[in-house]
């Protein structure tokens, strides 16, 4: 008898680890913000913007596991480091304020060094970029 419990309890756990054998979460959703020269206020525009794609993700993905910001600004911005750094708390702030406020957030700031053989035009440096990281509630997606 023993032997046959023993058997019945290998085979269920060899198809529960087949099923789901790691972590995983659904990939990465972005949105990208953009300000004025010299500004980390948030232009009207790009409030709703933000506001319509938090509202998204908190219907989409009801958990989340890391929010990433990154406050972009060019080098000639006045203080661009600590300008970088207002626009990522900026819209963070909004963020919570619009219910992603469950979550982790990871804000950090650059300054925008353009390679010779690609350079952006300025309006789309001054900006903010956002990575909302997705769990699943089982921790295993696996796409159903």
């Amino acid at each position: 008898m023993n032997i046959k419990l023993s058997a019945l309890a290998a085979g269920l756990l060899s198809i529960s680890a087949q099923a789901c054998n790691t972590s995983h979460n659904l990939p990465g959703q972005n949105i990208d913000l953009y300000f004025g020269r010299n500004s980390a206020q948030v232009p009207t525009d790009q409030v709703l913007k933000l506001a319509n794609w938090a509202i998204d993700m908190r219907l989409r993905y009801p958990i989340q596991e890391v929010l990433s910001i990154g406050g972009m600004a060019e080098a000639s911005e006045k203080e661009p480091k600590k300008l970088a750094m207002q626009r990522g708390e900026a819209a963070k702030t909004m963020l919570t304020q619009f219910g992603l406020d469950q979550v982790p957030y990871d804000v950090r700031a650059g300054i925008y060094k353009p390679l010779r053989h690609l350079v952006e035009s300025p309006a789309k440096v001054r900006r903010v970029e956002i990575e909302l990281s997705p769990g699943c509630p089982n921790n295993c997606c696996d796409g159903k």
